[in-house]
């Protein structure tokens, strides 16, 4: 946003990324290549990204990484296209603008294209930036590294891990509207620990705009004492199980609900892609357990977005499920326009906060007469859009409950279960946490579900 001050670490140099000022004057000389009239617009993303990998307790990686993405947009008289590239000299540029214009096409006309195209919008200021990841160097990475390291290996154990830091700005800088410029960090740590015999896996994460929000010692100390306890699994039968699913494994489900809140876009106005839209008949209906409730406010100071999306749109508080019931899709502002009648649309940035309640992990053990307590799950791949129905694995610690204790860790299970039918099937509800999840952040609690479906073994730890 215009006039907006940049943060204090993005004035020192050598600079890291593009300034506000760097993007603009890249979009003059871009805008100067443009022929045959019309609108021009660049969207830019611009980072810096520092990693430390290790593995089998030993750093194997340090990196420092830079890149700018350009994406040059070409508008005229109603055919557009665009192209991209990640060269800011001028030939680079010169060949990006040709090579969108070469590929014009007319496309349907959005309302807003003819109804104040360059109206201005207020948009958010939410924290999405921190000096105190900005200011993480490769010493004070590896020395983390070595920090989280040094218990697996006391314990004789082996871990593999990465620490990531990133600063960036996202810009959208059009020949007939207002320069939009928003500088963010991100920060993630997550670490696995395994038993040098391959019998056991434990598994601890967590991402933030923030450094200084990651415990990483907590981390390590939750990665090493899961693999201890579920070193030595036994195998179970496949079935239906009441699980107890932490909040890594709420999120692993939860996220794939998230990305389908999504209505249309003008463009596709007539395209009725039902099976690809699960919710699209579905506002207004009950969806989810009463006790749920899924929504988004970026000026959370957990759940913070780039407040605009590559076409402009600022980025808005949304309730997408209210108690239960579904009272908002993700739809474009020419779609808005036209059929809500509406200035805005709702864009999905795909971070939520899931509604919780306040019963423990140890409370939904101690209430549990037969069932697993899942850390998380990977592999997830869908089998059915209508019915939202998903399979994956178990990953990193599965143990039995009985009679209200822990009893044994067992081997990893394959499930074949809906989202949907977890959000319905909900016994006890936790207290919602920020989880691992560095594209969208999300904060959600811990669930105890019942009748959740497991359909084979697996024998990888």
């Amino acid at each position: 946003m215009r006039g907006r001050s940049e943060p204090r670490r993005l004035l020192e140099e050598p600079r890291r990324f593009l300034s506000q000022a760097q993007c603009e004057a890249l979009a003059q000389r871009a805008m100067r290549f443009a022929v045959g009239g019309g609108d021009t617009a660049l969207y830019i993303d611009t980072w810096w990204s520092g990693e430390m990998r290790w593995g089998r307790n030993r750093v194997t990686l340090g990196s420092d990484r830079r890149n700018n993405e350009l994406t040059v947009s070409r508008i005229i008289r109603g055919a557009s296209a665009s192209a991209r590239t990640n060269q800011i000299d001028d030939v680079s540029i010169q060949g990006a603008i040709r090579a969108a214009e070469r590929a014009l096409r007319y496309r349907p006309t959005s309302p807003e294209d003819i109804k104040d195209p360059a109206v201005h919008f207020d948009y958010l200021s939410p924290a999405i930036w921190s000096d105190r990841t900005f200011a993480l160097g490769a010493d004070e990475c590896a020395a983390v590294a070595r920090a989280l390291i040094e218990p697996a290996e006391q314990a004789g154990m082996l871990s593999a891990g990465y620490i990531e830091v990133r600063g960036a700005g996202r810009a959208l800088i059009r020949s007939n509207g207002e320069p939009l410029y928003a500088p963010y960090t991100q920060a993630q740590c997550s670490m696995t620990v395994r038993d040098p015999k391959g019998t056991g896996s434990g598994w601890a994460g967590l991402s933030s705009y923030d450094w200084g929000r990651i415990d990483g010692a907590a981390l390590a100390q939750r990665a090493l004492q899961k693999c201890l306890a579920s070193r030595n699994p036994v195998a179970i039968e496949p079935g239906r199980y009441t699980v107890i699913l932490e909040p890594q494994a709420v999120h692993d489900l939860v996220q794939y609900v998230v990305m389908k809140f999504d209505r249309r876009s003008f463009a596709e106005q007539g395209n009725h892609t039902f099976a690809l839209r699960p919710f699209f008949s579905k506002l207004g209906l009950k969806v989810a357990d009463s006790r749920v409730t899924i929504s988004h406010d970026p000026m959370h100071p957990d759940l913070g977005v780039v407040p605009f999306t590559p076409s402009g749109e600022p980025v808005r508080p949304v309730t997408w499920i209210d108690h239960g019931v579904l009272t908002a899709l993700s739809t474009d502002r020419g779609y808005a326009l036209q059929w809500l009648h509406q200035n805005l649309g709702s864009p999905n940035t795909f971070a939520y906060q899931m509604s919780g309640g306040e019963t423990s992990v140890e409370e939904m053990i101690a209430t549990t007469k037969r069932g697993l307590l899942v850390t998380r799950f990977s592999n997830i791949s869908l089998l059915d859009p209508t019915s939202l129905l998903y399979t994956g694995v178990t990953r990193d610690g599965l143990w039995l409950i009985e009679n209200g204790k822990i009893s044994k860790a067992v081997k990893n299970l394959r499930f074949t279960e809906s989202p949907l039918f977890v959000l319905n099937s909900i016994a006890q509800i936790g207290t919602p946490v920020p989880v691992f999840s560095p594209e969208a952040p999300a904060i959600v609690p811990p669930l105890k579900v019942d009748d959740f479906s497991f359909t084979a073994t697996i024998d990888a730890i």
